[in-house]
């Protein structure tokens, strides 16, 4: 059987064939170590860099400038994501066409980027569809098959939605209007 003693070189003691090779896995370790550290900030270094340093840290993206109309540059506002609310049930208005009686079904969807403005629409939805249905029912069935005039007519449903808003919460909140169903029969 052969024991530690016999294994080891001759003339060297078992401890320091123990702390030779402890000292070479120190070395390793070390050596792996410092070599992570400059890998990542070879890596890291640039992008914190342009991050925090943008002006003095060079090969950086220049910055996304907005230029408004008078030629000044605007911030960039990030806005909130859009939140759409259907009219459930759909309009409906009657149409007089050369003295027959038709109709109109008309699916909208209001589109704002707050939950409270969402809230207020469905307060006011009363005085919101009062206000389309009378819009709607004034139109000419000639204008309701027009694509330029149905989208006049969306501007004109969006902006008494605006003002209706304006008029019961002080600002219009609703950015937009959508017909997603349009149906003249």
């Amino acid at each position: 059987m052969a024991t530690e003693e016999t294994q080891a070189a001759p003339g060297v003691e078992p401890a320091a064939v123990a702390k030779s090779s402890s000292g070479l896995v120190k070395a390793i370790g070390l050596g792996a170590g410092l070599f992570m550290m400059m890998l990542i900030t070879q890596l890291a270094g640039p992008i914190l860099g342009c991050k925090l340093l943008h002006s003095m840290t060079p090969n950086c993206p220049a910055p996304e400038v907005v230029v408004g109309e008078d030629g000044k540059p605007k911030e960039k506002i990030n806005k909130a994501p859009p939140q759409y609310l259907a009219f459930d049930p759909p309009l409906v208005a009657s149409l007089e066409d050369k003295g027959t009686i038709r109709f109109l079904q008309v699916t909208v969807e209001l589109m704002a980027r707050d939950e409270k403005v969402i809230a207020a629409v469905e307060t006011h939805m009363p005085v919101i569809r009062n206000n389309l249905l009378m819009m709607l029912g004034g139109q000419t069935v000639s204008s309701l098959t027009n694509r330029e005039e149905k989208e006049k007519l969306r501007k004109q449903a969006l902006a008494e939605v605006q003002k209706i808003m304006k008029a019961n919460t002080g600002e219009a909140g609703v950015e937009d209007l959508y017909f997603t169903s349009f149906v003249v029969q």
